[in-house]
């Protein structure tokens, strides 16, 4: 089994250094990396790949790939965190400003929906709730801030009611 994910992480790997514009394989990669608990190679992919994004023009993919890979390093960052005992109501830096940062652009790419008449306008605005649960319980872990936690959750359930975690 070993076998295929390393022939499978050496296939993404030379496609990548051939095309740097496929971003579903970046994110294959970046996810297949996590899976393997390879932390450090999960959040290599995912700088690589952030930027690799900022050299490149703006436009709603660039901003929607932009939040996605924000949100998965900041998942990378706390699953690492999570190996170790201690880990509850331990900062981790880098992944809160990850998801903050995620937040603020999310915000953008709603708008772009918005403004553009894109049918994604309701699919964009379920995963900014999401992101605003992870900030939820971000908060409550690992600052222990209930008042903050709370008021992220609601923020989720603003834009998706039935958010069961929420």
């Amino acid at each position: 089994m070993t076998h295929d994910y390393s022939r499978a992480v050496k296939y993404y790997e030379t496609r990548l250094a051939e095309d740097p514009r496929l971003f579903d394989l970046r994110t294959d990669l970046a996810n297949l990396y996590f899976r393997l608990k390879a932390f450090d190679q999960a959040k290599r992919v995912l700088v690589e790949s952030l930027n690799f994004l900022a050299t490149q023009e703006v436009s709603y993919e660039v901003k929607s790939k932009t939040v996605v890979w924000l949100v998965l390093k900041s998942k990378v960052c706390l699953e690492s965190d999570m190996q170790y005992p201690g880990w509850k109501m331990k900062d981790n830096v880098e992944a809160k400003q990850g998801l903050i940062d995620a937040l603020n652009l999310q915000a953008e790419v709603i708008e772009i929906c918005r403004t553009s008449n894109t049918d994604r306008l309701d699919e964009e605005r379920e995963f900014s709730g999401e992101i605003s649960c992870k900030m939820g319980h971000y908060l409550e872990e690992r600052e222990g801030n209930l008042e903050e936690a709370i008021s992220a959750y609601n923020d989720c359930l603003s834009r998706k009611t039935e958010h069961v975690e929420a």
